[in-house]
């Protein structure tokens, strides 16, 4: 019997459960070839060989994990062995990968199929008949069908876990720099969004970005096809995520007029909306691998995002929180915030935060904006703050965080990418470097003659302790379409204070750093 029950048990991990436990590219032990993994990376799921395209069929219920997207950072497209599908601003070559879990999860899956489960032994005769005489008996029968019972449950919860499709990484020491759990705006992944899941993972890091467009009750638009390797994926356009609008009770496009008219409809829909993103903050959070959680996480938000990570009650999790990044929002009593209580910080004051913002934001700014009109129609039906600043700098006084920084950026929109997208990879880069030191940023960019001048210190606060900074930005001197690197060589060819930053300064070095990484497109030259 112990025998027949141990085959049944075999057969219903085969059957049920290495679905879900390859899903998260976890290598059985038994009957592999020692020949096709990495011994030292068995445990970890770390598959050597050929860059293999991700499977492009969806499976039939893919649920709030399974639609999440990725973008993986080079090293953990290496280590996962699966071909790039996207590139960062300025790079010659795809070296990151985006897509959703389920095709990680299903890659996994493939992989095990074809290299562990084709070379398993079949049942032999008497193997068979000794599992149909122990299965005669009903208290055995019962005993097996309980038994497969709880594997199909433990399918289901790993299945619906970030814990086993991102185990390779997560024990891996140099897949990665570090973790973003990113929060899109009200339209889902699409333009700047996807440019700061670019940004990031051209960093480093992995960035996981629940998709709350995604076939969900409340609001849904159609998925287009997954990414492919060969597929155009230009920096500043868009995607293509999706193939239709946005429907749903939660589905909106604030105009002040229509706020005005029906405050209380709009006070809780918004209501709703913080409601729904902060349980996928949650679910997510409370679905990581154990040394994700160790090295800890950055909770960033665009626009709607922006307002759910900073409201969003972070201290259940304690220091798993590295840091807060708020884009395009200004963390202030405004027509997004239905009460003044909502208005303001729901983490813990602890964690490092850094708010980034265009003073002219259509939306929050403080010239124009919808949050501006609202504010100055309350005798109306409008509502909001008296003193509206535009920026999260007063809240973060009030609240006395312990670590703060606004950088508030002259001439940008609610998309701060395309006036300052090379100024945004300079400070983020820095605040993910150090999220306690975010008070020092102003003076690290001193190295940086060109970058320290377009940075001013307005006002700096330490009252009941922390340091908590106003940064004011300028306009760039460089377009924003100029890469990165190419940038940063451009500085370094000399910059002296009041004068215009020249495109063709750095062009040796430029040259030189081409011919060494190959980083920029054969044939162009400096912008």
């Amino acid at each position: 019997l112990k025998s027949a029950a141990g085959r049944l048990r075999d057969l219903s991990l085969r059957g049920f459960v290495v679905d879900a436990e390859l899903a998260m590219g976890c290598a059985p032990s038994s009957n592999i070839d020692e020949g096709e993994i990495d011994p030292n990376a068995r445990s970890l799921g770390q598959w050597t060989g050929a860059m293999e395209d991700v499977p492009i069929e969806p499976p039939a219920d893919m649920g709030v994990v399974g639609n999440c997207l990725i973008c993986l950072p080079e090293e953990a497209v290496r280590v996962y062995g699966i071909v790039p599908n996207i590139d960062d601003k300025g790079d010659s070559k795809k070296r990151l990968w985006f897509g959703r879990v389920w095709q990680l999860q299903a890659l996994a899956l493939r992989r095990y199929r074809r290299d562990v489960l084709s070379k398993s032994k079949p049942l032999t005769q008497e193997e068979k008949r000794r599992i149909d005489e122990a299965l005669q008996d009903p208290a055995k029968r019962a005993l097996a069908d309980k038994m497969q019972r709880m594997w199909k449950g433990a399918v289901q919860r790993r299945t619906s876990s970030l814990r086993s499709v991102l185990t390779p990484v997560a024990y891996h020491p140099t897949a990665m720099a570090g973790t973003v759990l990113f929060m899109h705006g009200s339209g889902g992944m699409t333009y700047n969004n996807v440019r700061y899941a670019r940004t990031l993972a051209g960093m480093g890091f992995l960035v996981i970005a629940p998709d709350s467009m995604a076939g969900g009750e409340h609001r849904r638009r159609d998925l287009a096809g997954i990414i492919k390797p060969s597929d155009p994926t230009p920096y500043w356009g868009d995607l293509g995520l999706y193939t239709s609008d946005a429907q749903g009770e939660l589905t909106y496009s604030t105009q002040a007029e229509a706020v005005v008219k029906e405050p209380e409809k709009w006070r809780q829909l918004y209501e709703k909306v913080f409601a729904h993103r902060s349980a996928e903050m949650h679910w997510i959070l409370g679905r990581l691998p154990q040394q994700m959680r160790v090295r800890g996480v950055f909770i960033m938000g665009q626009s709607e995002g922006a307002m759910s990570v900073a409201r969003f009650d972070d201290r259940r999790y304690g220091a798993m929180i590295r840091g807060r990044i708020i884009s395009a929002f200004s963390v202030e009593y405004c027509y997004f915030t239905p009460t003044r209580e909502a208005a303001t910080f729901g983490g813990c004051p602890e964690v490092a935060t850094l708010n980034l913002i265009g003073d002219a934001d259509q939306f929050f700014g403080p010239i124009d904006s919808v949050a501006l009109t609202v504010c100055k129609q309350k005798h109306v039906g409008g509502w909001g703050a008296d003193n509206f600043t535009g920026n999260a700098f007063k809240e973060m006084k009030r609240k006395k965080l312990r670590r703060g920084l606004v950088c508030v950026m002259e001439g940008a929109k609610h998309d701060p990418s395309e006036t300052h997208d090379n100024f945004l990879r300079d400070v983020l880069r820095a605040f993910l470097a150090s999220p306690s030191d975010c008070h020092r940023i102003y003076e690290y960019f001193r190295q940086d003659p060109y970058l320290y001048s377009k940075c001013t210190i307005q006002e700096e606060d330490r009252e009941g302790g922390g340091i908590r900074q106003l940064m004011k930005v300028g306009q760039m001197d460089l377009p924003s379409e100029t890469p990165y690197t190419r940038e940063l060589v451009i500085r370094s060819g000399g910059y002296h204070k009041g004068q215009k930053l020249q495109a063709t300064r750095g062009h040796a070095l430029h040259k030189l750093i081409e011919a060494h990484t190959g980083n920029f497109p054969k044939g162009t030259d400096v912008v």
